[in-house]
C-alpha cells in the first residue's frame, strides 16, 4: 500500500483542506502516515498570509525535501503568492487552492475531489502547530475540570473563543469581494465562490444530529457570502436559526463594511442568544490608513456599531484585530488604533506587524515604516491589549463571571 504524509499550516481553511487531501488519498487506497520518512508522497500545504507564515512554509519545504525517497508536492497559497521565493528552494510540482484537482492527475484517480467537505479539527490536523496544540490541551483540561474549569483557567477565554475542538466549521466558500491593499490571499483564492445555501444547511443539520453545539461560520470574506449566488449572509443565518436545537453560532471574518451594511438585522438576530461570537477586524484606528488600506468604512462607523452591540448585548463576545505599521502610518495614526481600545471593549484583540506581500498595492507604496519602529509600535499595542483586554479578565476564585459592557 502506498503511503502519503500531509502537513498543513496557517488558517482553519488550510487545515481543513489538508484534511480533505488525507481523506482523498484514503478513498484511493493510500495509507496516511504521521512520519514523513515512511511516505511515498509528501504534501506541504502552505500558508503565505504574511512573511512569518511564509517563513514557516519555506522551513517545512526545506525540512521535508530531505526525504529523498518521497515525491514532494507543494500546495496551498505560497505557490500563488510568492512563486519566486518558492522556486528558490523547490523545483517540483506545486499548485494553489483553486487547483486542487491536480491531485487527481498526480495519483491517477478519476474520483472527484470534494470541495469544503471537512468540518472538524482534531489532534492529527495540528501536529505541527504548537499554538493550536496549547489551545487543545487547555480546552481538554477545562472540559475535564467541568464547572471548576473557569476557576482553574479563568483567563483562557481565547481558548473558548478560538478553540477548534468540539467545533463544527461551516466554511461558506473562498475568495472575496474586497480589494485590500495589503492582502495577497485574493491572488491565491480569486473572486468569491460561495457554497450553495442548501449544502450549508444540510451540513448544519447533519452535524447538529451528531451532537455538535458550536458552529463556526467562516470564509475569507464571510460577510460577502452569497453575493455570487443571488443570496446573502442574513438569509443564510435566518435559515440556520429556523432549525430547532441547542447550539451557538460564531461568525468569523465578518468585515466591518458588512457588519455596518447589515447592522440593523444583526442586532435583531444577535438578540436571540444563538449568536455567541463575532470576529470583525477594524485593522486600523485611522481613517487615513483605512482609506490607504482600501477598507470601505470609517473608524466612527465601526465604533458606533460595536458600542451599540455592547450596550444592547453585553454577553456577545467580540473579537478585533489590528495591523501595525502599514505604509504611511504616523505616530498620530497609530495613536488612533490605541484609542479604539479606550473607546470600546473587546473580548479578544490581536495585533500583527504589517508585512509586505509580493504584488500588492501596499508593497509599492511610499513611506514604509522602518522595521524597528513597527516592532516598537507592536510592543506598545500588545501592552495596551494586555491592560485593556486581558488584565481586566483576571478575577479571584469564586467571583462572578466578568461582564463586558
Amino acid at each position: 500500500m502506498k503511503k502519503v504524509y500531509v502537513r498543513s499550516n496557517g488558517c482553519i481553511d488550510n487545515l481543513l483542506d489538508g484534511k480533505s487531501f488525507r481523506n482523498y488519498f484514503r478513498e484511493n487506497g493510500w495509507e496516511v502516515v504521521n512520519n514523513p520518512a515512511e511516505a511515498d508522497i509528501i504534501i506541504v500545504n502552505t500558508c503565505a498570509f504574511d512573511k512569518k507564515h511564509e517563513d514557516i512554509s519555506i522551513a517545512d519545504i526545506e525540512e521535508l525535501k530531505k526525504h529523498k525517497n518521497a515525491q514532494l508536492i507543494v500546495a496551498g497559497c505560497l505557490p500563488k503568492i510568492n512563486k519566486e521565493r518558492l522556486d528558490s528552494v523547490f523545483d517540483g510540482i506545486s499548485f494553489g487552492p483553486k487547483e486542487r484537482d491536480k491531485l487527481k492527475e498526480i495519483i491517477g484517480s478519476d474520483k472527484p475531489l470534494a470541495w469544503k467537505d471537512q468540518h472538524t479539527i482534531d489532534d492529527e490536523d495540528i501536529t505541527q502547530l504548537p499554538h493550536r496544540k496549547v489551545v487543545h490541551q487547555v480546552r481538554k483540561i477545562k472540559n475535564i475540570a467541568g464547572k471548576y474549569g473557569k476557576y482553574i483557567l479563568p483567563n483562557f477565554e481565547i481558548g473558548d473563543l478560538t478553540g477548534d475542538q468540539d467545533s463544527y466549521f461551516l466554511v461558506l466558500g473562498e475568495g472575496c469581494l474586497g480589494n485590500c491593499a495589503y492582502c495577497a490571499i485574493k491572488t491565491a483564492k480569486g473572486k468569491l465562490a460561495s457554497v450553495p445555501i442548501d449544502v450549508v444547511i444540510e451540513n448544519f443539520r447533519t452535524a447538529l444530529a451528531k451532537g455538535y453545539k458550536r458552529f463556526i461560520l467562516t470564509a475569507d470574506d464571510t460577510g460577502a457570502y452569497g453575493q455570487d449566488l443571488g443570496t446573502d449572509l442574513p438569509t443564510l443565518i435566518e435559515k440556520l436559526l429556523a432549525v430547532d436545537g441547542d447550539y451557538k453560532l460564531n461568525i468569523y471574518h465578518l468585515e466591518p463594511n458588512w457588519l455596518i451594511k447589515y447592522f440593523d438585522y444583526f442586532k435583531k438576530v444577535f438578540n436571540t442568544s444563538k449568536i455567541d461570537v463575532i470576529f470583525s477586524p477594524i485593522q486600523s484606528g485611522s481613517n487615513k490608513i483605512l482609506k490607504a488600506m482600501r477598507r470601505p468604512y470609517t473608524v466612527e462607523e465601526y465604533i458606533r456599531c460595536i458600542r451599540e452591540l455592547r450596550e444592547e448585548l453585553p454577553s456577545l463576545k467580540i473579537w478585533n484585530q489590528f495591523i501595525v505599521g502599514f505604509p504611511g502610518e504616523t505616530e498620530e495614526d497609530f495613536q488612533g488604533s490605541l484609542n479604539v481600545l479606550d473607546q470600546v471593549t473587546f473580548n479578544i484583540v490581536q495585533a500583527f506587524a504589517y508585512s509586505d506581500r509580493p504584488g500588492t498595492a501596499a508593497s509599492k507604496m511610499p513611506d514604509h515604516v522602518p522595521e524597528d519602529e513597527i516592532k516598537k509600535r507592536l510592543k506598545r499595542m500588545n501592552r495596551k491589549i494586555f491592560l485593556k483586554v486581558n488584565l481586566r479578565k483576571l478575577k479571584p476564585i469564586g467571583s462572578a463571571a466578568t461582564q463586558y459592557n
